[in-house]
């Protein structure tokens, strides 16, 4: 369930419940005023004199909210500082399998799989230096069990029966259901219960700019749209894996901005667009680098099934045959290595992916997608261009937001194609967040769109549930827009959460994931990659990839 929707191609982490709004902050990069903007310098850890000359890693982007607690952040970048000041009791290592967290000594799973007992280290502290004991495992999480809790956590919640304190190290969580991927839930950072504790949730929410965790981070200070300043935690329990770095800055900066940044060494890395005009920009830049990876997520094309002209799967299958995808990635992105052709809701960085083969990539046919139609019984009876049926016009609203460009590019093909085969399309420009109130946000019924399109991150486990596709989360802010039912689909999702086999879970999947493409409730328009361009005096980063963030690898990151 640790999904997110985000808005950019690379910009991952919504969003909705976990959205992620990206917008421009201007065209230089805000600093934060004398006095707060960097943060002092500390002694390594393990003793040694104070250095002289703060290293301070500076992260550029935009879009952060300052929400600065784990179980309520929704955005990718306050999850990043959250990552920095908070640990869970689990983690996924390099190759997207979970294991025990930082914090974690061993995790033990019952005989019928519906307790996990976790043995929690005993030399564990808050950045205050008071020690964590199983008491604040337990008030983290059922927290998110409050009747009061409106944070995005809620479907994790939703996993656990209770959470039951053994003694000071161990602590037990009661499960609803067995199911491998319940490991996903518990990468949550554990929260200060002394610090937190409240008698209201506006209480607890009033925390978010006052973190407090076990991280090797801490937080300095923050002003929204400008800067977070975070500084080592000189509390930090684990001396062995102490930062070497003595703080991180999350910078303002616009998207068309960053790359100047970078150039300027107003920033020390950035997460830019991943499109070709930016690799080969970087590539020119004499002190910076660039890693790159096809990420763990997609962007996609809903469509509301609800409605009458998108309820039948042949008008669904024949507006894709009528979509020159492979066109629009060269058009968007610059160049086929960037990015690749979406074909089913499961990334192809999983071990779940079907296959190219045995996948429909739609490829574009003009005639295959009228023909179709006439199939379907959308027919121009009247001559005046567009089909219709039953009274009914062939005529769909798509909803776009400007904050990134491969919407607007991707219908604005759709516009100029569909009006070859008779289907009449209005582009309706909205921002992000009335484009994901207006399609997610609202309840079943009140769901005003035929089509939206976003982007989506995935967590390391496939299961699907909870997501885009799942239809219990067709509901007022869940991410299911499309209302489409399946009974087949929904079997195989509660089949694959139960199986612990994980060759016959691939294979469950597999079966869901072809079931999706042949569906077609939502299209999959393509699987992202990400690029991160570094400054070349930044040490100790290249090593991110699908499953591994800057944030796992800040431990060994130096600056020279």
């Amino acid at each position: 369930m640790n999904k997110k929707l985000f808005v950019t191609a690379l910009s991952s982490l919504l969003a909705v419940s976990a959205l992620a709004g990206c917008s421009g902050g201007g065209s230089s990069t805000p600093t934060p005023d004398a006095g707060s903007s960097t943060p002092a310098a500390t002694a390594e850890a393990g003793g040694g004199e104070a250095s002289t000359t703060p290293q301070v890693l500076r992260f550029g982007c935009s879009g952060y909210d300052i929400v600065l607690n784990p179980i309520l952040s929704s955005n990718v970048y306050d999850g990043w500082a959250n990552d920095l000041m908070f640990q869970g009791l689990t983690k996924t290592n390099s190759s997207g399998e979970y294991i025990e967290g930082d914090i974690t000594d061993s995790i033990e799973l019952s005989e019928d799989k519906l307790t996990y007992t976790f043995t929690l280290k005993d030399n564990v502290t808050f950045s205050d230096g008071s020690p964590m004991t199983a008491d604040d495992v337990v008030f983290t999480y059922m927290t998110m069990k409050d009747p009061d809790y409106t944070g995005p956590r809620a479907g994790v919640a939703a996993t656990y029966d209770s959470v039951e304190k053994i003694d000071d190290t161990h602590v037990a969580f009661h499960m609803v259901a067995a199911s491998p991927a319940n490991l996903q839930n518990f990468t949550y950072g554990v929260l200060s219960k002394a610090h937190y504790e409240y008698s209201s949730m506006e209480e607890f929410e009033a925390k978010n700019n006052d973190p407090m965790g076990t991280g090797p981070f801490k937080l300095e200070s923050a002003q929204a749209k400008q800067y977070i300043n975070l500084v080592k935690n000189e509390n930090y329990w684990d001396a062995a894996n102490a930062p070497k770095l003595d703080g991180v800055q999350f910078l303002e900066v616009s998207e068309e901005a960053l790359l100047p940044a970078l150039q300027n060494k107003e920033i020390d890395f950035a997460q830019p667009a991943a499109k070709l005009e930016n690799v080969e920009a970087v590539e020119e830049m004499a002190d910076t680098h660039l890693v790159s990876y096809l990420a763990n997520g997609y962007t996609f094309m809903c469509f509301n099934t609800t409605r009458p002209t998108l309820e039948d799967v042949k008008v669904r299958q024949a507006l894709v045959y009528a979509l020159d995808r492979r066109n629009f990635l060269l058009a968007e992105y610059g160049s086929n290595e960037l990015v690749a052709l979406g074909m089913c809701p499961i990334s192809k960085t999983s071990w779940a992916y079907p296959g190219d083969d045995e996948l429909n990539a739609y490829e574009y046919d003009l005639d295959k997608a009228a023909s179709m139609l006439d199939e379907a019984g959308w027919k121009d009876t009247d001559g005046d261009g567009v089909r219709d049926k039953d009274g009914v016009k062939l005529s769909l609203d798509w909803l776009v937001y400007p904050e990134a460009t491969w919407p607007g590019t991707l219908s604005g093909m759709a516009f100029d194609s569909w009006k070859q085969i008779g289907v009449e399309l209005n582009i309706k420009t909205l921002d992000f967040n009335t484009v994901a109130e207006t399609a997610m946000d609202a309840a079943p019924g009140e769901k005003d769109f035929d089509i939206y399109t976003m982007g989506f991150s995935l967590s390391a486990d496939p299961d699907p549930t909870g997501g885009l596709f799942d239809y219990d989360a067709y509901s007022a802010g869940g991410y299911n827009a499309s209302g489409f039912y399946d009974e087949r689909s929904q079997e195989l999702i509660k089949l694959g959460l139960a199986e612990f086999d994980q060759d016959k879970r691939a294979e469950i999947y597999k079966e869901w994931a072809i079931r999706q493409n042949e569906l077609l409730p939502t299209l999959i328009v393509a699987y992202r990659s990400e690029i991160w361009a570094i400054n070349n005096n930044v040490h100790g980063l290249d090593d991110i990839g699908v499953y591994t963030s800057w944030t796992d690898l800040i431990k060994d990151v130096t600056m020279d």
